[in-house]
């Protein structure tokens, strides 16, 4: 019984993760390489192709190694050793060099990606903002220095972590206070950036003290209530206590983007009706987790009858 995920946990993922972690609107990577594509109709077709790909192909071969591994492997003392393991035991040379050199590229690639992306917040975000630089260079000179230090950081952070789930767990709960304020931004013209950023705080903050020993009896569905609910009770009386955005910076980003939802002063002033029909979305919504929901238990029904 010990090894079975308990309830809250299993509610927390399906109930409140979803809406809550910090990619509930689609997240920055997926929107860069969604704008990539040609036209809105490509952009589409791409995001249903990576949600299949993504959540119904990618996972299975996930879970038929690990139920191999608990077969093949049953008394192995780190877990996490299972993978390499099963790929020095049962692949041949040529079939392990491929294996292991996507694993690698894998890697790489995500680590370029969040070094990169690091280094633009710093420098574009807060460096350039706050010194008022503007000289490419020099801004250049300062991503390459907040490249190497992200980097160095990480090298040294990872000496001290002991287990990959508990880190990978740890960043969910982080991510877990901003989900709802950035998914809202989209649809509630009151949504500011005070509010954006109270929200990431309180998700720092809660994650934290979610980890102090008083609290060592919570289940993890337990802390992602708590840090969703906690930094919900944070944001939205700041974001009620703050100025709105200006009313020019809401009429540029509406005229552009149209959003459906509770746009109606800025729709009013503007003079523009929205794009989005929130009735149809929501609908293709429901669609589509059904379709990868019940695709990934169909693939499950076909392989493991």
């Amino acid at each position: 019984d010990d090894a079975l995920m308990p309830i809250s946990t299993f509610i927390g993922y399906l109930s409140i993760q979803w809406w809550a972690f910090r990619n509930s609107d689609g997240g920055g990577m997926l929107v860069q390489r969604l704008a990539a594509s040609r036209d809105e109709r490509d952009a589409t077709r791409a995001g249903h192709l990576f949600n299949i790909l993504n959540y119904v192909v990618r996972t299975w071969p996930w879970v038929l190694v690990a139920l191999a591994a608990l077969v093949l492997l049953p008394d192995l003392e780190d877990p996490e050793m299972a993978y390499p393991v099963l790929m020095l035991r049962y692949l041949p040379a040529g079939l392990l060099g491929l294996v292991f050199a996507s694993l690698i590229a894998a890697f790489m690639s995500t680590v370029s990606t969040q070094v990169n992306w690091g280094a633009s917040y710093l420098v574009h975000d807060l460096y350039a903002r706050l010194t008022g630089e503007r000289d490419d260079r020099r801004l250049m000179r300062a991503a390459r220095i907040a490249s190497v230090g992200i980097t160095l950081l990480a090298a040294a952070l990872s000496f001290v972590m002991n287990d990959v789930g508990q880190v990978f767990r740890f960043l969910i709960l982080i991510g877990n206070g901003p989900g709802l304020v950035l998914l809202l931004r989209w649809f509630w013209w009151r949504i500011n950036a005070w509010g954006e950023l109270a929200a990431m705080f309180a998700g720092l903050a809660l994650a934290l003290v979610s980890l102090l020993p008083a609290l060592a009896g919570l289940s993890f569905g337990q802390r992602l209530m708590l840090t969703a609910f906690g930094s919900l009770a944070v944001w939205l009386p700041v974001m009620l206590l703050t100025r709105p955005e200006p009313e020019a910076v809401l009429d540029s980003f509406y005229r552009r983007v149209r959003p459906g939802g509770a746009w109606g002063p800025v729709r009013v002033r503007v003079g523009l009706e929205p794009i989005d029909d929130l009735g149809r979305d929501l609908t293709r919504w429901l669609g589509w987790c059904a379709i990868i929901l019940g695709s990934t238990l169909g693939i499950g029904w076909m392989a493991l009858r």
